[in-house]
């Protein structure tokens, strides 16, 4: 794995656990790299990943993907954006899904409406303030908001195998079980 002249990932998916993630480029950077790489940031990210993340599994959901600026050669990106497949969609639909991952977290940061704004002015999830972590369901009837070049709302699948900056397609983080 290394990164493109872009700082992205090369088109596909990286399939890691976490073990392997936090020992990748994505948290230690690159060797011999000249860019400055705040190591530590994206190791907290990644324990707060891996909190939300076994939420999910706990839930049954084992297809969950990771993108954003934390897959990019960005020094301290913001967060950690991704999106899973639910098991069973209808458990999105009539907030089964919902209510059982709020059991399991202290802090009750799951939901998809954004309610807060952060200090640019822009809204953000509870589990964005929580942990800098967003996880999205990708299934029938969800789009991430943003358009294509068609003009058509993207699935988040789509959305997040796409760089919007120089308009190619990327590589993204598939987590595994470890």
């Amino acid at each position: 794995m290394r990164f493109n002249e872009y700082g992205l990932l090369d088109p596909g998916d990286y399939v890691m656990t976490f073990d392997k993630l936090r020992q990748s480029i994505l948290v230690k950077g690159e060797e011999n790299s000249l860019l400055p790489w705040d190591a530590y940031w994206r190791n907290r990210l990644v324990d707060n990943l891996e909190f939300c993340v076994r939420q999910l599994w706990a839930c049954g959901i084992e297809e969950i993907y990771i993108d954003g600026s934390f897959v990019t050669d960005k020094y301290q990106p913001e967060d950690i954006d991704g999106y899973f497949v639910p098991r069973n969609e209808q458990e999105i639909f009539d907030g089964t899904l919902l209510a059982k991952l709020n059991q399991l977290d202290p802090y009750k940061c799951w939901g998809w409406n954004r309610h807060r704004f952060d200090e640019y002015g822009n809204l953000q999830l509870e589990m964005w303030y929580r942990y800098r972590v967003e996880l999205f369901p990708h299934c029938t009837g969800v789009y991430s908001g943003i358009t294509n070049e068609e003009g058509k709302n993207m699935k988040f699948d789509e959305f997040f195998r796409k760089d919007r900056d120089f308009g190619i397609e990327k590589g993204i983080v598939k987590l595994m079980k470890g």
